[in-house]
């Protein structure tokens, strides 16, 4: 698959700056070309990006007492072994009123009837979505960020909640946080599609444009947003597609 380097550079300096400081050295990776093997030996995909060794932190419970267990399907949890994590726990929402779906660290990924609902391409997308946020930890990277960023201290196995919280009421905070935030989001659906090419033989243009254009949520955009605008994540992806239609065509 094409490699993809538009990951900030400041971003890039805390977290080598902090693995430094944890004792260890740091490789930000980006996705291999097309003329990889597309599976390491442990199941990984040669292509998905390695998660930079940031400093793993606590993650409080965030109950969900509406929720219910959701078995996953076998392609999620073959798109799970692509991006190279174990065991997913997978949560039916009752309704939208958190989002249509989300990720929540360090291992859980919360549905709602409205992603349930969707084509299953468009499902495979949102799940592989969520599932690279989970596999290259994004929660811990945004900690590492915010404590540079608010010039606190990166201790390692501290409770990551904590810091995320210094957001709250802080727009100022946040609207330096929103270029990380949109960078993730991009990994997160370039990655995403590519797993849902490969676990479901879903192209980009079934999966991600199909969901982008049906997406109803207008949040993206904007002053500290973390998302980019739809049409803005449908041109983004679009240097994929070449790499999605050699993935899917494998899977069929």
């Amino acid at each position: 698959m094409q490699k993809w380097t538009r990951y900030p550079t400041v971003r890039s300096f805390l977290i080598k700056a902090s693995i430094v400081l944890a004792g260890v050295c740091c490789a930000v990776a980006a996705p291999a070309s097309d003329t990889e093997n597309s599976h390491h030996k442990d199941g990984k995909a040669g292509w998905f990006p390695d998660t930079p060794p940031v400093p793993h932190f606590s993650w409080r419970p965030r109950p969900c007492p509406s929720c219910t267990e959701l078995t996953p399907a076998t392609p999620w949890r073959k798109m799970a072994s692509l991006a190279g994590i174990g065991r997913v726990h997978f949560l039916r929402a009752p309704d939208e009123r958190n989002g249509i779906a989300y990720s929540v660290a360090p291992a859980t990924i919360v549905l709602s009837p409205a992603a349930l609902s969707l084509s299953r391409c468009a499902l495979s997308f949102v799940i592989g979505h969520e599932i690279t946020h989970l596999a290259l930890r994004h929660y811990d990277q945004d900690v590492v960020t915010l404590a540079f960023l608010a010039h606190q201290p990166v201790i390692p196995g501290a409770n990551g909640d904590d810091i995320i919280q210094m957001l709250d009421g802080d727009f100022s905070l946040a609207l330096k946080m929103s270029p990380y935030w949109e960078a993730e989001e991009h990994e997160a659906d370039w990655a995403g599609s590519l797993l849902a090419a490969q676990a479901c033989g879903c192209t980009i243009e079934k999966g991600a444009i199909a969901f982008l254009h049906s997406n109803t949520d207008e949040s993206g955009g904007g002053i500290a947003a973390a998302h980019e605008t739809d049409q803005t994540r449908i041109r983004e992806l679009k240097p994929f597609i070449r790499s999605a239609h050699i993935l899917a065509d494998g899977a069929h």
